[in-house]
Protein backbone atom coordinates (compact mmCIF):
# COMPACT_ATOMS: atom_id res chain seq x y z
CA UNK A 1 0.00 0.00 0.00
CA UNK A 2 1.49 3.17 -0.84
CA UNK A 3 2.33 6.04 1.73
CA UNK A 4 -0.99 7.92 2.30
CA UNK A 5 -3.03 6.25 0.09
CA UNK A 6 -5.72 5.28 2.81
CA UNK A 7 -5.40 9.10 4.28
CA UNK A 8 -5.31 10.55 7.52
CA UNK A 9 -6.53 8.32 10.81
CA UNK A 10 -8.09 9.63 13.66
CA UNK A 11 -4.38 9.99 15.39
CA UNK A 12 -2.81 12.59 12.65
CA UNK A 13 -5.55 15.07 13.18
CA UNK A 14 -4.54 18.10 15.80
CA UNK A 15 -5.19 17.45 19.39
CA UNK A 16 -8.02 20.02 18.99
CA UNK A 17 -9.82 17.62 16.99
CA UNK A 18 -10.19 14.52 19.20
CA UNK A 19 -10.82 16.54 22.40
CA UNK A 20 -13.80 18.25 20.43
CA UNK A 21 -15.04 14.86 18.87
CA UNK A 22 -14.66 13.26 22.40
CA UNK A 23 -16.93 16.30 23.82
CA UNK A 24 -19.28 15.66 20.96
CA UNK A 25 -19.43 12.11 21.73
CA UNK A 26 -20.10 12.92 25.23
CA UNK A 27 -22.49 15.04 24.98
CA UNK A 28 -24.41 13.18 22.54
CA UNK A 29 -24.11 10.18 24.79
CA UNK A 30 -25.77 11.60 27.55
CA UNK A 31 -28.67 13.95 25.87
CA UNK A 32 -30.00 10.82 23.93
CA UNK A 33 -29.62 8.57 27.50
CA UNK A 34 -31.60 10.97 29.86
CA UNK A 35 -34.19 11.69 26.42
CA UNK A 36 -34.69 8.31 26.76
CA UNK A 37 -34.99 7.50 30.11
CA UNK A 38 -37.66 10.42 30.76
CA UNK A 39 -39.24 8.55 27.32
CA UNK A 40 -39.67 5.01 29.73
CA UNK A 41 -40.65 7.27 33.10
CA UNK A 42 -43.59 8.44 31.29
CA UNK A 43 -44.81 4.71 29.62
CA UNK A 44 -44.34 3.38 32.91
CA UNK A 45 -46.09 6.08 34.34
CA UNK A 46 -49.05 5.99 32.08
CA UNK A 47 -48.92 2.15 32.77
CA UNK A 48 -48.65 1.97 36.43
CA UNK A 49 -51.92 4.64 36.12
CA UNK A 50 -53.68 2.90 33.05
CA UNK A 51 -53.63 -0.01 35.64
CA UNK A 52 -55.39 1.18 38.67
CA UNK A 53 -58.44 1.42 36.54
CA UNK A 54 -58.29 -2.05 35.81
CA UNK A 55 -58.52 -2.96 39.90
CA UNK A 56 -61.13 -2.63 42.64
CA UNK A 57 -59.05 -3.54 45.71
CA UNK A 58 -58.10 -0.81 47.32
CA UNK A 59 -55.02 -2.35 48.23
CA UNK A 60 -53.61 -2.65 45.08
CA UNK A 61 -55.06 0.56 43.79
CA UNK A 62 -52.63 2.74 46.06
CA UNK A 63 -49.30 0.82 44.94
CA UNK A 64 -49.93 1.49 41.73
CA UNK A 65 -50.56 4.99 42.21
CA UNK A 66 -47.25 5.51 43.98
CA UNK A 67 -45.50 3.75 40.95
CA UNK A 68 -47.31 6.06 38.98
CA UNK A 69 -45.99 9.24 40.87
CA UNK A 70 -42.90 7.94 41.37
CA UNK A 71 -41.86 7.25 37.35
CA UNK A 72 -43.46 10.75 36.85
CA UNK A 73 -41.30 12.04 39.21
CA UNK A 74 -38.17 10.16 37.50
CA UNK A 75 -39.30 11.77 34.14
CA UNK A 76 -39.78 15.36 35.05
CA UNK A 77 -35.96 14.63 37.34
CA UNK A 78 -34.49 13.37 33.76
CA UNK A 79 -35.98 16.71 31.94
CA UNK A 80 -34.58 18.88 34.54
CA UNK A 81 -31.42 17.33 33.96
CA UNK A 82 -31.56 18.53 30.21
CA UNK A 83 -32.66 21.69 30.90
CA UNK A 84 -30.03 22.64 33.33
CA UNK A 85 -27.04 21.12 31.56
CA UNK A 86 -28.21 20.85 27.83
CA UNK A 87 -25.99 18.36 26.61
CA UNK A 88 -26.98 18.63 23.23
CA UNK A 89 -25.08 21.86 22.89
CA UNK A 90 -21.75 19.94 23.58
CA UNK A 91 -22.53 17.54 20.92
CA UNK A 92 -23.85 19.45 18.45
CA UNK A 93 -21.33 23.05 18.61
CA UNK A 94 -18.46 19.57 19.46
CA UNK A 95 -19.28 18.20 16.46
CA UNK A 96 -19.27 21.36 14.57
CA UNK A 97 -15.40 22.54 15.22
CA UNK A 98 -14.34 19.10 14.91
CA UNK A 99 -15.80 18.76 11.31
CA UNK A 100 -14.27 22.85 10.97
CA UNK A 101 -10.58 21.44 12.21
CA UNK A 102 -11.13 18.38 9.95
CA UNK A 103 -11.27 20.56 6.82
CA UNK A 104 -8.83 22.98 8.11
CA UNK A 105 -6.27 20.19 8.13
CA UNK A 106 -7.50 18.79 4.59
CA UNK A 107 -6.51 21.90 3.00
CA UNK A 108 -3.56 22.22 5.21
CA UNK A 109 -2.43 18.88 4.55
CA UNK A 110 -3.02 18.58 0.48
CA UNK A 111 -1.90 22.20 0.00
CA UNK A 112 -5.02 24.16 -0.77
CA UNK A 113 -5.99 27.53 -0.29
CA UNK A 114 -5.29 29.28 2.00
CA UNK A 115 -2.24 26.93 2.05
CA UNK A 116 -0.76 26.89 -1.37
CA UNK A 117 1.88 24.80 -1.84
CA UNK A 118 4.58 27.95 -2.85
CA UNK A 119 4.03 29.26 0.56
CA UNK A 120 6.69 28.25 3.62
CA UNK A 121 6.51 25.71 6.03
CA UNK A 122 6.68 28.39 8.61
CA UNK A 123 4.13 30.95 7.32
CA UNK A 124 1.51 27.56 6.98
CA UNK A 125 2.03 26.12 10.17
CA UNK A 126 1.70 29.59 11.62
CA UNK A 127 -1.54 30.32 9.43
CA UNK A 128 -2.95 26.90 10.21
CA UNK A 129 -2.91 27.62 13.89
CA UNK A 130 -4.29 30.61 13.46
CA UNK A 131 -7.05 29.73 11.91
CA UNK A 132 -7.61 27.04 14.48
CA UNK A 133 -7.47 29.56 17.01
CA UNK A 134 -10.49 31.35 15.14
CA UNK A 135 -12.46 28.03 14.93
CA UNK A 136 -12.42 27.82 18.73
CA UNK A 137 -13.29 31.44 19.33
CA UNK A 138 -15.99 31.63 16.90
CA UNK A 139 -17.69 28.57 18.40
CA UNK A 140 -20.90 30.15 20.76
CA UNK A 141 -20.06 27.78 23.93
CA UNK A 142 -17.16 27.14 26.36
CA UNK A 143 -15.91 23.72 25.56
CA UNK A 144 -12.68 21.82 26.65
CA UNK A 145 -10.61 20.90 23.86
CA UNK A 146 -7.98 20.31 25.75
CA UNK A 147 -8.30 16.47 26.73
CA UNK A 148 -6.36 14.99 24.46
CA UNK A 149 -2.85 16.80 24.18
CA UNK A 150 -1.66 19.82 23.20
CA UNK A 151 0.23 18.93 19.71
CA UNK A 152 -1.81 20.26 16.92
CA UNK A 153 0.38 19.62 13.83
CA UNK A 154 1.67 16.25 13.97
CA UNK A 155 4.21 14.92 11.96
CA UNK A 156 2.32 13.17 9.34
CA UNK A 157 0.54 15.83 8.59
CA UNK A 158 3.54 17.85 7.48
CA UNK A 159 4.82 14.79 5.74
CA UNK A 160 1.62 14.64 3.61
CA UNK A 161 1.88 18.07 3.28
CA UNK A 162 5.54 18.10 1.81
CA UNK A 163 4.47 15.14 -0.33
CA UNK A 164 4.13 15.27 -4.56
CA UNK A 165 1.16 16.19 -6.03
CA UNK A 166 -0.06 12.67 -7.44
CA UNK A 167 0.49 11.66 -3.73
CA UNK A 168 -1.56 14.46 -1.85
CA UNK A 169 -4.39 13.75 -4.57
CA UNK A 170 -4.54 9.82 -3.85
CA UNK A 171 -4.48 10.32 -0.03
CA UNK A 172 -7.49 13.11 -0.21
CA UNK A 173 -9.60 11.15 -3.03
CA UNK A 174 -9.46 8.07 -0.97
CA UNK A 175 -9.40 9.39 2.62
CA UNK A 176 -10.85 12.08 2.61
CA UNK A 177 -13.74 12.29 -0.32
CA UNK A 178 -14.36 8.48 -0.88
CA UNK A 179 -14.32 7.60 2.98
CA UNK A 180 -16.99 10.61 3.22
CA UNK A 181 -19.25 9.44 0.54
CA UNK A 182 -18.90 5.50 2.06
CA UNK A 183 -20.19 6.91 5.81
CA UNK A 184 -23.25 8.78 4.06
CA UNK A 185 -24.03 5.88 2.09
CA UNK A 186 -24.27 3.74 5.12
CA UNK A 187 -25.60 5.92 7.31
CA UNK A 188 -28.15 6.66 4.65
CA UNK A 189 -29.34 3.27 4.29
CA UNK A 190 -29.24 2.67 8.21
CA UNK A 191 -31.65 5.56 8.68
CA UNK A 192 -34.03 4.16 6.03
CA UNK A 193 -33.74 0.74 8.11
CA UNK A 194 -34.46 2.80 11.32
CA UNK A 195 -37.33 5.02 10.36
CA UNK A 196 -38.88 1.87 8.46
CA UNK A 197 -38.93 -0.50 11.92
CA UNK A 198 -39.94 2.78 13.91
CA UNK A 199 -42.71 2.87 11.68
CA UNK A 200 -43.83 -0.50 12.31
CA UNK A 201 -43.51 -0.26 15.65
CA UNK A 202 -46.09 2.49 15.83
CA UNK A 203 -48.64 0.76 13.58
CA UNK A 204 -48.12 -2.32 15.85
CA UNK A 205 -48.82 0.19 19.16
CA UNK A 206 -51.98 1.42 17.55
CA UNK A 207 -53.78 -1.60 16.12
CA UNK A 208 -52.98 -3.08 19.55
CA UNK A 209 -54.66 -0.07 21.08
CA UNK A 210 -57.38 -0.27 18.77
CA UNK A 211 -57.94 -4.15 19.56
CA UNK A 212 -57.63 -3.16 23.71
CA UNK A 213 -60.54 -1.00 22.68
CA UNK A 214 -62.90 -3.50 20.72
CA UNK A 215 -62.60 -6.17 23.41
CA UNK A 216 -63.98 -3.94 26.09
CA UNK A 217 -66.38 -2.69 23.54
CA UNK A 218 -67.24 -6.74 23.06
CA UNK A 219 -67.66 -6.98 27.11
CA UNK A 220 -64.21 -9.19 26.74
CA UNK A 221 -62.17 -6.92 29.23
CA UNK A 222 -62.69 -4.06 31.67
CA UNK A 223 -58.74 -3.08 31.71
CA UNK A 224 -58.11 -0.51 29.79
CA UNK A 225 -54.44 0.11 28.59
CA UNK A 226 -55.22 2.93 25.78
CA UNK A 227 -53.89 5.40 27.62
CA UNK A 228 -50.00 3.24 28.43
CA UNK A 229 -50.75 2.35 24.60
CA UNK A 230 -51.65 6.34 23.61
CA UNK A 231 -48.01 7.49 25.91
CA UNK A 232 -45.96 4.34 24.10
CA UNK A 233 -47.24 5.81 20.56
CA UNK A 234 -46.12 9.67 21.73
CA UNK A 235 -43.22 8.47 22.97
CA UNK A 236 -42.32 6.60 19.97
CA UNK A 237 -42.96 9.72 17.95
CA UNK A 238 -40.81 11.91 20.44
CA UNK A 239 -38.12 9.46 19.76
CA UNK A 240 -38.54 9.52 16.06
CA UNK A 241 -38.55 13.60 16.40
CA UNK A 242 -35.14 13.71 17.94
CA UNK A 243 -33.18 10.74 15.96
CA UNK A 244 -34.73 12.40 12.31
CA UNK A 245 -34.28 9.13 10.87
CA UNK A 246 -36.36 10.26 7.33
CA UNK A 247 -34.75 13.65 7.08
CA UNK A 248 -31.56 12.17 7.85
CA UNK A 249 -31.68 9.22 5.61
CA UNK A 250 -32.41 11.75 2.16
CA UNK A 251 -29.96 14.30 3.40
CA UNK A 252 -27.40 11.32 3.75
CA UNK A 253 -28.29 9.76 0.02
CA UNK A 254 -27.81 13.66 -1.71
CA UNK A 255 -24.94 14.25 0.24
CA UNK A 256 -23.37 10.68 -1.20
CA UNK A 257 -24.34 11.11 -4.53
CA UNK A 258 -22.88 14.57 -4.44
CA UNK A 259 -19.57 13.10 -3.50
CA UNK A 260 -19.83 10.46 -5.32
CA UNK A 261 -19.80 13.49 -8.60
CA UNK A 262 -17.32 15.22 -7.01
CA UNK A 263 -14.95 12.47 -7.04
CA UNK A 264 -15.44 11.64 -10.30
CA UNK A 265 -14.42 14.83 -11.24
CA UNK A 266 -11.02 14.35 -9.23
CA UNK A 267 -9.83 13.05 -12.71
CA UNK A 268 -9.71 16.23 -14.57
CA UNK A 269 -7.68 17.99 -12.13
CA UNK A 270 -4.23 17.01 -13.17
CA UNK A 271 -1.85 19.81 -11.37
CA UNK A 272 -1.30 22.40 -8.51
CA UNK A 273 -3.19 24.94 -10.15
CA UNK A 274 -6.59 23.59 -10.35
CA UNK A 275 -6.15 21.41 -7.48
CA UNK A 276 -6.64 24.05 -4.73
CA UNK A 277 -9.88 24.56 -6.57
CA UNK A 278 -11.36 21.41 -6.44
CA UNK A 279 -10.24 20.75 -2.77
CA UNK A 280 -12.25 23.86 -2.09
CA UNK A 281 -15.28 22.58 -3.76
CA UNK A 282 -15.26 19.12 -2.43
CA UNK A 283 -15.08 20.77 0.98
CA UNK A 284 -18.04 22.95 0.56
CA UNK A 285 -20.38 19.84 -0.70
CA UNK A 286 -18.84 18.05 2.47
CA UNK A 287 -19.32 20.96 4.96
CA UNK A 288 -22.94 21.91 3.75
CA UNK A 289 -24.69 18.76 5.06
CA UNK A 290 -22.57 19.90 8.56
CA UNK A 291 -24.11 23.09 8.50
CA UNK A 292 -27.57 21.74 7.56
CA UNK A 293 -27.43 19.51 10.51
CA UNK A 294 -26.22 21.96 12.96
CA UNK A 295 -29.29 24.32 11.44
CA UNK A 296 -31.69 21.58 12.17
CA UNK A 297 -30.66 20.69 15.43
CA UNK A 298 -28.99 23.76 17.47
CA UNK A 299 -30.31 26.63 18.82
CA UNK A 300 -29.47 29.79 17.26
CA UNK A 301 -27.03 32.05 19.79
CA UNK A 302 -24.39 35.02 19.56
CA UNK A 303 -21.19 33.57 18.99
CA UNK A 304 -18.89 35.23 22.11
CA UNK A 305 -16.21 37.82 21.43
CA UNK A 306 -12.61 38.31 21.97
CA UNK A 307 -11.87 40.08 25.03
CA UNK A 308 -9.75 43.02 23.96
Amino acid sequence: MAPFEQGLTEADFPDIYRSADAASLEGQKRHLLYTRLRLYFVIFAATASAATAGVSQSGIQKPLVAISLFFFLAASAAEIILLSTRPEESWYHGRAVAESVKTLTWKYCVCADPFPHSMGAADSERLFLQQLSDIVAESPIFLDYSSTGSQQITSTMKELRAADFSTRKISYCHGRIEDQRSWYSRSAKKNERSAFRWGVALVALELLGATGALLILLNVTNLDMGSALAAGVAAGGAWIGVKQYDSLASAYSLTATELALVRAEADQVTDDSSWSRYVISAEQAISREHTMWLARRARVRVPRRRST
